[in-house]
């Protein structure tokens, strides 16, 4: 359990190293003409005696966005979370998390960066006050020239709190900022809860989602998996994901059954596919999930390894919507020592085929109230120097100005409330002789890092507004909207002194 906890999980049983060549492939296929042609809400089986036990109490499951209902006596497994980074609760570990802190620290410090002048992979340590923490950054190997590896180490009550990142060497700001929004939109959730906010359940906690989130920056990813108490060989697991807006269709079991049938790439293939029992497979809808399709199989007893059941959906999902994700859903029998057919199954046919049925049709998107989340003022101001990049809410109402403007003629301070979203930086640049002669003036359009410079002051208001605008200020008639979209007249990238 604590190996599923802090490294990758596929979720549910991993088929022995021989059988994975087909029977990955094989997942994706069925051969059942009796099978209607889709199950939007399948025909349900009726639970066998032996399981009306089993679901007579039943408990609800949040995992992202959505919730599942499984019985009251499931084991729930959770997998790695990403919201958009990585992040690890450690149940009453500050102390736990304190020490991978130190021991990051010490290995950073202990190894060189071979391209950098053979400088320590350390570059900098950040203490946050808000919640208390820190965060490291280093070179994310000693080979490394623009990757980086970034960790936040906070605690949060008794609980601690791990964010990871990888990012580039030019996108370090801005994962910072990202880390201390994740981390501050944090809070402890107990399994049984279901929150009504907006956001992501993950293990041990509820993520927030920021005011005004764009939809399309969402990048989540979720594994969770379930174990029966009363038939511990049997593990479902769920996996969503952003949709892949390119060619989603290629992925689809439907497309990888057909590649498979036309073409068994050994005899071995061909031999397992005659033996193997296909129950259903067709379209499946769950609720608003309309892009799915399932397949329901039992593969063939080999040796060593025993017959079991390989069930599975997948839905493709629609492209920047993350309430209708990509979503991998899979059930096997027969698990043991985390290998499918490790041993016997302890469920006919027609129970598996009652227990899938009775869990997936319970998958749903979790209601929330639409309620915004407490803003800064709320609480305790956020310290002077917070970061926030471009595209993100503003997470304190006060004066901000772009972190690299100590780099820039004159002053690019501007006001902010909470929610609002953080634009670009628009700035003028040197017309050509053609320019000139035609009376225009560039102006660019940059995604920067905001750093909180000022609270909410009104004198400090008026006193700015009284000032003549400097060059930064100055914009064409069609300039920066506030929602960082631009508009005529305006050109994004760098400036020609910025290019090279």
């Amino acid at each position: 359990m604590e190996l599923l906890k802090r490294t990758p999980m596929y979720m549910t049983a991993i088929v022995r190293w021989y059988l994975i060549p087909f029977f990955v492939a094989i997942l994706t296929l069925t051969a059942c003409n009796g099978s209607p042609s889709e199950w939007k809400t399948p025909n349900m089986t009726a639970l066998m005696p032996r399981l009306k036990p089993v679901f007579e109490k039943t408990k609800t499951v949040c995992f992202g966005r959505f919730m599942v209902d499984v019985p009251a006596s499931a084991t729930v497994v959770w997998g790695d979370a990403i919201v958009p980074l990585g992040v690890s609760i450690y149940p009453n570990g500050v102390d736990e998390v304190r020490e991978l802190a130190q021991k990051f620290i010490v290995d950073l410090k202990s190894k060189k960066a071979i391209y950098h002048d053979h400088v320590p992979l350390l570059i900098e340590e950040t203490n946050v006050s808000q919640p208390e923490g820190k965060i490291v950054t280093g070179y994310d190997g000693f080979e490394a020239i623009n990757d980086l590896k970034i960790n936040g180490y906070f605690g949060i009550n008794n609980d601690g709190v791990i964010v990871n990142a990888r990012p580039m060497k030019n996108e370090r700001d801005e994962t910072i900022a990202l880390i201390n929004s994740i981390v501050r939109r944090l809070r402890q959730r107990p399994e049984s809860e279901i929150p009504t906010e907006s956001g992501n359940c993950i293990e041990h906690a509820f993520l927030v989602d920021e005011p005004a989130m764009n939809k399309d920056d969402l990048l989540e990813h979720i594994r969770i998996g379930f174990r029966l108490r009363e038939f511990p060989d049997t593990h479902l697991s769920i996996y969503v994901a952003p949709a892949n807006p390119n060619n989603p269709e290629d992925e689809s079991l439907k497309a990888q059954w057909k590649r498979i049938k036309e073409d068994p790439a050994t005899p071995e293939e061909k031999k397992a596919l005659a033996n193997t029992k296909f129950f259903r497979e067709s379209p499946r809808q769950i609720y608003d999930w309309k892009t799915g399709y399932e397949v329901l199989m039992r593969a063939p007893d080999e040796e060593h390894v025993h017959s079991y059941h390989d069930f599975q959906i997948k839905f493709t999902g629609v492209p920047h919507d993350p309430f209708k994700p990509y979503a991998d859903v899979q059930l096997q029998t027969g698990v043991a020592n985390n290998a499918a057919g490790a041993t016997k199954s302890s469920l006919t046919d027609e129970e598996v085929i009652a227990i899938w049925d009775k869990i997936t049709s319970t998958i749903r998107v979790r209601p929330t109230s639409g309620a915004p989340m407490k803003s800064a003022e709320a609480g305790t101001r956020l310290p002077l120097g917070e970061l926030a990049a471009t595209g993100r809410s503003c997470p304190q109402t006060g004066w901000w100005e772009p972190d690299e403007s100590r780099n820039r003629e004159g002053s690019q301070r501007q006001y902010f409330k909470t929610g609002e979203r953080m634009p670009h930086v628009v700035s003028l640049g040197e017309p050509s002789i053609w320019q000139k002669l035609k009376g225009e003036r560039p102006s660019y359009r940059t995604a920067t890092v905001w750093k909180l410079v000022s609270y909410d002051d009104a004198s400090a208001r008026a006193n700015v507004a009284a000032q003549p605008p400097t060059m930064a200020q100055i914009s064409p008639p069609s300039i920066l909207t506030n929602d960082g979209t631009a508009e005529d007249g305006q050109s994004e990238g760098k400036s020609p002194e910025q290019k090279g």
